[in-house]
């Protein structure tokens, strides 16, 4: 990652001696990317607009064009990270499956989320509390959603007598908490694979959710 941050800021530097044609080629994008990269790297706190320019080969104002500021960069990386996220695991909510392999299924999903060693996801889970005011209820509200998609699947199960009648709210709580510790100690090239984690976690809460078969 070092090295292509590197290999990128050198071959931006070049670009940037010809200011008008590198500021018709800056995008928002640009700037999510190679922010993400440098909060990662160097967290929120230590890393500069003027940082994240001289990586783009561009000016501070030319910056000011596409963000208002560098929290919005950060929700803009937050944004990032909960569309991924969101949008998949609503097409499990909606599908037609039945609520255990809805659960599965969801599990597995926010495994492979939380298992990514992308900048963009490091970032989102240990930058978050840099955002302020109507970025961080925007954020917050986002992740309730997200989270209530999975009280869905489970409020579905015990109406349907597939699960057992324990409190929706917790259970997310308690699954999600496992899932985003993931994250923290998870590594590509460890015993297990994000998949077989999913398997081990949600064979865990089935097993204390499916009701036990009548003697």
């Amino acid at each position: 990652m070092k090295q292509n941050l590197e290999k990128n800021q050198t071959h931006r530097k070049k670009e940037g001696r010809f200011g008008e044609e590198k500021r018709t080629r800056l995008t928002q994008k640009a700037i999510v990317e190679v922010a993400a990269e440098l909060f990662a790297r160097n967290g929120f706190g230590a890393t500069s607009l003027d940082d994240i320019a001289e990586v783009l080969g561009v000016t501070k104002p030319a910056l000011y064009y596409h963000i208002k500021n560098k929290e919005e960069i950060l929700r803009l990386i937050c944004l990032l990270i909960l569309n991924v996220a969101e949008e998949p695991l609503l097409r499990i909510v909606e599908s037609d499956l039945p609520p255990v392999e809805k659960l599965r299924r969801a599990i597995e999903h926010h495994i492979a989320i939380a298992a990514d060693r992308s900048p963009a996801l490091s970032v989102f889970y240990r930058e978050q509390q840099h955002l302020t005011g109507p970025f961080a209820k925007e954020i917050a509200l986002r992740k309730k959603n997200y989270e209530h998609y999975f009280q869905r699947i489970l409020e579905e199960g015990q109406a349907m007598g597939a699960f057992k009648a324990i409190d929706s709210k917790i259970v997310t709580f308690g699954l999600l908490g496992m899932c985003h510790w993931l994250a923290q100690w998870y590594k590509p090239y460890g015993r297990y694979t994000p998949q077989q984690i999913a398997e081990i976690f949600a064979s865990m809460i089935e097993s204390g959710l499916i009701p036990s078969p009548p003697c």
